[in-house]
C-alpha cells in the first residue's frame, strides 16, 4: 500500500448546479466526492494533472489518499481511499471519483485487481494449443489500510488444458481477508472448440430473450380473421 498526498478544493454552490461538472472538466478538474465515517459527504474538485501525476504507474486501488482540503480559507485534513471512479468511455478521462473516509488502525473493504502472469508461455497454451479463460478480474476484500496489496498475481506457467484455478488457489498472506466465494473461477486454459460453443450458446440466449415485435399491420390482418 502507497501513501500519497493530494490537495483538494471544496466545491462552491454555484459549481454543485447542473452542468457544471462539465465545466469543471472543461477547466482542469475533476468533480468529486468524499463520503464514509458516519459525516457528512463532501463535494471537493480535483486538479486532473496532480491527480494523474500521483497515479502515474501505480493501481489505484491500492493508494492511501492523505488529502488536504481547502474549505472557506482553512485546511481540513483526510485519510481516504478511492472507492469508485467514472470514466468517459471513449478518452478514458475520469469524470468523477468517489473517496471513502478510512481510520487507519480500522479494516477496510475494497477490490484489488487480479494479474495472470505468463499466460501465452503456459504448457496448456504453448504446448497444448488450449485458450485462457478468464474469470475474476478483480477480488472483494477486508483488511487494514496499510495490509491493502497493489495486485493479486497467480503465475499459469505450469496450468495444462482443462485445468481450473479457482479463489480458493489463491496464496494471499494471512491478514487479508478474500470475501469472494472460494469456488468462483479465477482463470482458467480450456481447448478451442469449447470457447466457440460457449459464444454460440450465449448468441443463442440472447436471441431467445429477445421478445416478439407484433407490427401494426400483423395486427390489422389477425382483427380482419376475427370479424
Amino acid at each position: 500500500m502507497s501513501n500519497v498526498s493530494l490537495k483538494v478544493e471544496s466545491r462552491s454552490k454555484e459549481e454543485l448546479k447542473n452542468n457544471a461538472s462539465r465545466r469543471l472538466r472543461a477547466g482542469g478538474f475533476i468533480p468529486a466526492t468524499i463520503y464514509g465515517q458516519a459525516e457528512e459527504p463532501q463535494s471537493i474538485k480535483i486538479d486532473s494533472r496532480q491527480l494523474k501525476e500521483i497515479l502515474k504507474g501505480k493501481s489505484s486501488a491500492s493508494l492511501i489518499i492523505e488529502m488536504t482540503m481547502s474549505i472557506g480559507g482553512k485546511n481540513k485534513k483526510e485519510i481516504t481511499i478511492i472507492k469508485e471512479t467514472q470514466k468517459n468511455p471513449f478518452t478514458h478521462e475520469f469524470t468523477h471519483i468517489d473517496f471513502y473516509r478510512i481510520q487507519m488502525e480500522k479494516e477496510v473493504e475494497t477490490t484489488v485487481p487480479v494479474v495472470i502472469l505468463n499466460e501465452e508461455e503456459s504448457i496448456g497454451v504453448k504446448e497444448e494449443g488450449g485458450v485462457v479463460q478468464h474469470g475474476l478480474r478483480e477480488l472483494h476484500i477486508a483488511c487494514l489500510p496499510m495490509q491493502i496489496p497493489e495486485r493479486i498475481t497467480y503465475d499459469i506457467l505450469d496450468l495444462k488444458m482443462g485445468r481450473i484455478i479457482k479463489v480458493s488457489d489463491l496464496i494471499i498472506g494471512s491478514d487479508v481477508r478474500v470475501l469472494n466465494h472460494p469456488e468462483e473461477i479465477i482463470v482458467s486454459i480450456i481447448h478451442p472448440t469449447h470457447l466457440v460453443v460457449e459464444e454460440v450458446a450465449v448468441e443463442e440466449e440472447e436471441a431467445a430473450a429477445e421478445p416478439e415485435v407484433i407490427s401494426k399491420e400483423k395486427v390489422s390482418d389477425k382483427e380482419k380473421e376475427e370479424k
